[in-house]
């Protein structure tokens, strides 16, 4: 599968399968108001830390590269972001939700836009 280039402007950032329970990073292009997913790796959540993918904060709507391949875990391609820590988790269409990093559960709500952090690439 090819890989979209990305502007200087891109970051990546951790986010946590559903099904696993493990981390993965997502690359995301910042293009004016939309904050576009265009890979996810796996990777370990001390590497990410180091690579600083929490250093800075963004806001948008979430929009997918054509190539965006998804979870690398369970390959799913959609998300939703813990209303309690703020973690980008798989999808799977379900009303209720647990976040795999704090244990949050909660119903799904739909946004407009939202807040990230990340950082490094």
């Amino acid at each position: 599968m090819a890989i979209t280039p990305v502007s200087k402007e891109a970051f990546a950032t951790l986010a946590a399968c559903e099904e696993t329970k493990k981390p993965f990073a997502i690359t995301i292009d910042p293009n004016g108001r939309n904050l576009k997913f265009v890979w996810a790796f796996k990777i370990d959540k001390a590497k990410a830390h180091k690579e600083r993918f929490d250093s800075h904060h963004v806001s948008g709507a979430i929009v997918y590269d054509e190539n965006f391949p998804g979870c690398p875990h369970c390959h799913a391609k959609d998300f939703y972001i813990c209303g309690n820590c703020g973690t980008i988790v798989c999808w799977h269409g379900q009303k209720k939700v647990t976040c795999p990093s704090c244990g949050n559960i909660g119903e799904i709500q739909m946004v407009e836009s939202i807040n990230l952090k990340g950082g490094g690439l």
